[in-house]
């Protein structure tokens, strides 16, 4: 059901009770007039009565009584003797024992007596309580017309009034729907009730951030293919190379080049797939309480082949012992491409050293290498993707520096590099927040 539909029914059933709860009040307060209207009225005919009443002196009047429901009843006695006078010759009721008001019940109906004592008759004045209310039945339905009129014209003033205000709403859906990965501005809220300018603001937000992530998903997509044609070209080359060797003696080292680049081309692919996962689903990756150490301990120890292979002395300088709060998979990709990148740059026999140093509430995993560093400029910009510095020792492919500092922000991390002091080259710093010291 719509909120218009909705609103219509809680307002429209709320004015139907009203209306309900008004003819009720309007019974009851007419009611209750009546009976002192007619309590009165039966008192003055009592009172009107002479003390020395008789039959002949109506008849010498010509009084006609005629009876209606809301009619009062006269009855007069001798006092001490039989019944004079009678107004209705059909309605007989018992003369009460009590002068005053009381009441009695005959033939099935209850009635309202009032009695006055004179020096020589008995006067007796009764009414029908059912006629009293039917009476104020009547009364009440008489208000009936008057106030479906009423309810009628609130019910359209309801309606109209629900539809001027839900049009903003309306505007507003419409706004959206008209949007597109193209057209994701922010939306006006200048003339938006003040109840719609918080979810304007939101919505402003959201497609704020839509935007950002269309974006970079093109501009990835645009580097992604830029990046890939050349290794995909030498590949066909290295093809081509090796059928044109066959025969020729030169078969291994083809073979050996083509392998090289598929591994390479592997590496690539392997990265581009690792950034777009972080960047899709990164956030919603469960964390759990790690030591930093061991999955330090472990990518080096992983490493260590690939290091002896370039013959670079990788070793592990300080390790103390911290938890911290985050997704094992990506540290370990944070820490084996901060390895991967300093053995890949350090130049054969060099030296890159891994630490892990606690300092209060904090924990810093630090990579260092003996190889050519960074210069100051291109340190901002190393974080970009596919940025390569002009360093002939390797062809990386420009992701592992982009990936370390998309995992550091997902651990709420910050990543430094500076030159270190001790080998010469490139010291790169993470620094987490320790949740607890382990023992």
């Amino acid at each position: 059901m719509s909120i218009k539909n909705r609103l219509l029914l809680w307002l429209l059933s709320g004015l139907a009770i009203l209306g309900v709860c008004f003819l009720c009040a309007d019974y009851l307060i007419d009611h209750a007039l009546l009976l002192d209207v007619y309590d009165d009225q039966m008192q003055q005919i009592a009172n009107a009565i002479p003390a020395r009443f008789s039959a002949a002196d109506l008849q010498q009047q010509d009084v006609k009584m005629k009876y209606e429901r809301d009619d009062s009843i006269l009855q007069i006695w001798e006092r001490g003797g039989p019944m004079t006078y009678r107004s209705n010759p059909d309605i007989v009721l018992p003369l009460a024992a009590m002068p005053g008001f009381s009441t009695v019940k005959w033939r099935g109906e209850r009635w309202i007596l009032f009695v006055r004592i004179t020096e020589h008759n008995a006067i007796q004045v009764a009414q029908s309580l059912n006629g009293r209310r039917d009476i104020a039945i009547q009364h009440a339905t008489r208000a009936l017309v008057p106030l479906v009129m009423f309810l009628l014209v609130m019910g359209l003033l309801i309606h109209w009034s629900i539809a001027k205000g839900l049009a903003s709403l309306t505007q507003l859906s419409q706004e959206l729907a008209t949007r597109d990965s193209e057209t994701l501005g922010g939306l006006s809220s200048a003339h938006r009730p003040a109840e719609l300018r918080p979810l304007t603001l939101a919505l402003d937000t959201l497609l704020q951030r839509l935007g950002i992530a269309l974006e970079s998903q093109r501009k990835f997509i645009a580097d992604a293919s830029h990046e890939l044609r050349t290794p995909l070209a030498t590949l066909q080359i290295q093809t081509q190379l090796v059928q044109q060797s066959l025969g020729t003696g030169r078969e291994i080292h083809a073979l050996a080049d083509l392998k090289a680049g598929i591994k390479r081309t592997g590496h690539l692919v392997e990265q581009l797939l690792l950034v777009s996962r972080l960047e899709s689903g990164g956030l919603h990756d469960t964390h759990q309480l790690l030591p930093l150490h061991d999955i330090v301990r472990r990518v080096t120890i992983d490493l260590l082949p690939y290091a002896n292979t370039r013959h670079i002395n990788l070793g592990v300088e300080y390790m103390d012992t911290g938890m911290l709060a985050g997704s094992e998979h990506h540290l370990m990709v944070l820490t084996r491409n901060l390895i991967d990148n300093a053995v890949r740059y350090t130049g054969s026999g060099g030296q890159v050293d891994v630490a892990v140093r606690a300092s209060g509430d904090v924990l810093v995993l630090e990579v260092e290498d003996s190889g050519p560093g960074i210069a100051p400029e291109e340190r901002e910009r190393v974080f970009d993707r596919f940025y390569r510095c002009l360093v002939p020792q390797a062809a990386g492919s420009g992701l592992g520096l982009a990936i370390v500092k998309q995992v550091a922000d997902l651990h709420q991390a910050t990543v430094s590099l500076e030159q270190s002091e001790r080998l010469g080259g490139l010291r790169v710093s993470v620094r987490f927040k320790c949740l607890n010291r382990a023992a």
